[in-house]
């Protein structure tokens, strides 16, 4: 007979069952099939390791013996690099060294992983054994003060000490990195001096792999660190810059990259005081506003964030860039007049970064107003000095001889009654699919949290019903797992997160009637969930965390309706929310090893479920 433990008692090192411990679950140790995985019908996964477990300490000290020998290796192969060449001067306490051979790509074991500054290794053991790491990706001072709310060595629904250890002694540090899988070594740096050229080639190829993430679609050659000034006459100022360098560090996920984010922090915040100032390049400090403002949203730090969005919205709005116009024949440009002077375009390509510009403003604003419960910055009025007529994104605005095309559908047209236009190859383009959807996703929310509802709303309710509803009918279909792609992601992440969106708006325009609608909203969302792949989760749009919260939220209320029929769908039993319930918190805190504050989300979902399983015990 199947033996069952009881609940309150305590699960000993190493008792868990393997399958657990690799999804990272709280196993109760049954034997043969844990209650886990009786519930998810993994009853045939669920295996037990009954071999001897090494301590931690012998752990730790076979995995410092494979460092100093890789070391040796390296430094066999380096020309034996002694610390006592290095400048005496230091990085938080690291001797700063310079590689003497071309650049070191390692493989993909952990013990041939690339060591930053060779001889330094040893220097940094204590945060490489720190267990803190194994819980979160950087250190909590960089939360601003706290930590990600999710999976601390004190949280009763973490993995087992055991677990714990083994996740720590099986990480790489270095796992993440512009389209491979590989981290190139990266010299040592001093803040007093430049950035040196190689460490500014590797945090550009780290950004522009995660430039998506953070709605970035400014011109890429612009950054080409050997073409910048022949390509756009100018060089991108460096408050954006320092903003870029900020974000490819924590894309990083490598403890060296993350000590040095504040630095890059500061300098972003110091530069773009700078260019206020001198009225340098306001366009670039839009973009690095935006950039701060994501960076302080996925690190649980919403107010600084919003107050950084804020900026860039209103001084967006100052530039002019919610109303750009397409140059005339012949590139001649605009004699334009906006509150906030700035010199005219020179081509077709700088008006296509300040429209990147614009709607980069026009996500961070939309969507984080929603993930945060703050109001938009941006206008949305008929006011003609604050209408949006910016036109959609499109790829023909860039070097195309059309430039910005003028018949295509502007933002208020998403929400009128007549069939949206402009849906040809241009409308299909993922800038332009991103933009919408955040447009009914924030449209949407705003309506769920509306108290008055008199004729006006439900006109705008039934408005917004209608366009998402026409975009949902020609959103290209998401296929998951697409066999062309060799590495991670394998699937199109950025139309999962717009797949997302929709219909998460669905579920905010019915927050107040669960029904048929929200039924299929909410299987639609599970359903994206299950085909995500472990090395998918790290390109992921980091305003999933909030989706996936009111996603979790909206089964937490079925709790309440749980096996009654409404409309024509019965809802389904208590067993079953919980079931669906557990995957998305599963990947939310998949999520949270990459951005802290979908940690937080989970945490908060969880004590809201336990609270509606107290009420349904009553």
């Amino acid at each position: 007979m199947p033996t069952r433990k009881s609940a309150s008692a305590a699960l000993q090192r190493g008792s868990a069952c393997l399958c657990c411990r690799k999804r990272k679950l709280k196993c109760d140790g049954s034997r043969p099939v844990c209650t886990q995985c009786i519930k998810m019908n993994r009853d045939a996964e669920c295996e037990y390791d009954d071999k001897k477990q090494k301590s931690r300490t012998q752990k730790l000290k076979e995995k410092l013996s494979m460092l100093e020998q890789r070391l040796r290796e390296l430094e066999s192969e380096n020309g034996a690099i002694s610390p006592s060449s290095s400048d005496s001067s230091s990085l938080l306490g690291f001797p700063i060294t310079q590689p003497s051979t071309p650049e070191i790509t390692a493989p993909p074991s952990v013990f041939d992983a690339p060591i930053y500054g060779s001889p330094t290794i040893i220097g940094s053991l204590d945060n490489l054994f720190d267990n803190s790491y194994a819980w979160s990706s950087r250190p909590s001072s960089l939360h601003g003060g706290g930590t990600s709310g999710y999976g601390t060595p004190s949280d009763p629904m973490a993995f087992d000490a055991d677990d714990a250890e083994q996740a720590f002694l099986e990480m790489t540090p270095f796992t993440s990195l512009a389209s491979s899988s590989e981290f190139p070594y990266m010299p040592q740096w001093n803040p007093h001096d430049p950035l040196p050229y190689e460490n500014k080639k590797i945090l550009l190829d780290i950004f522009l792999a995660h430039r998506h993430q953070c709605w970035f679609d400014g011109q890429a050659e612009r950054f080409s660190l050997s073409n910048t000034t022949h390509q756009f006459g100018f060089e991108p100022h460096p408050a954006l810059m320092n903003a870029i360098y900020l974000l490819a560090c924590h894309f990083a996920r490598s403890p060296s990259c993350s000590e040095i984010e504040h630095v890059f922090f500061t300098r972003a915040l110091h530069e773009i005081t700078v260019a206020l100032d001198t009225s340098d390049r306001l366009v670039d400090v839009v973009q690095a506003s935006c950039l701060l403002a994501v960076y302080l949203y996925i690190n649980c730090r919403a107010l600084e964030g919003y107050c950084h969005a804020f900026s860039a919205a209103r001084l967006a709005v100052g530039l002019g860039l919610h109303q750009l116009r397409p140059l005339p024949s012949g590139d001649a440009p605009h004699d334009e007049i906006t509150p906030i002077p700035i010199p005219p375009p020179r081509d077709r390509a700088e008006v296509a970064d300040r429209s990147a510009a614009f709607w980069q403003v026009f996500m961070v604003d939309r969507c984080w107003s929603v993930a945060s419960g703050l109001p938009v910055a941006l206008p949305d009025g008929d006011c003609p000095q604050v209408r949006i007529k910016t036109p959609w994104p499109s790829p023909s605005q860039s070097h195309d001889a059309r430039g910005i095309d003028v018949g295509a559908s502007t933002i208020s047209e998403l929400f009128e009654p007549q069939p949206m236009t402009g849906l040809e190859s241009d409308a299909l383009y993922m800038p332009a699919l991103r933009v919408k959807a955040a447009a009914l996703y924030e449209r949407s929310y705003r309506l769920a949290s509306a108290t008055k509802r008199n004729d006006a709303y439900w006109a705008d309710h039934h408005a917004t019903d209608l366009a998402l509803q026409r975009f949902a009918l020609h959103l290209p279909a998401f296929v998951g797992y697409e066999a062309w792609r060799t590495l991670a992601p394998l699937i199109d992440v950025d139309l999962f997160a717009v797949h997302t969106m929709m219909h998460v708006a669905t579920l905010h325009l019915h927050k107040d009637a669960l029904g048929r609608a929200t039924f299929h909203a909410g299987n639609a969302i599970l359903a994206l969930i299950r085909q995500l792949n472990e090395g998918d989760y790290e390109y992921l749009d980091p305003i999933l965390s909030a989706c996936w919260s009111t996603t979790a939220r909206t089964y937490v209320r079925m709790m309440g309706i749980a096996g009654q029929q409404v409309e024509t769908t019965t809802m389904y039993t208590v067993a079953v929310i919980e079931a669906e319930l557990e995957v998305i918190l599963n990947a939310m805190k998949t999520l949270s090893a990459f951005f802290p504050l979908s940690g937080d989300h989970a945490m908060k979902i969880e004590q809201e479920a336990a609270h509606a399983r107290n009420n349904l015990g009553h």
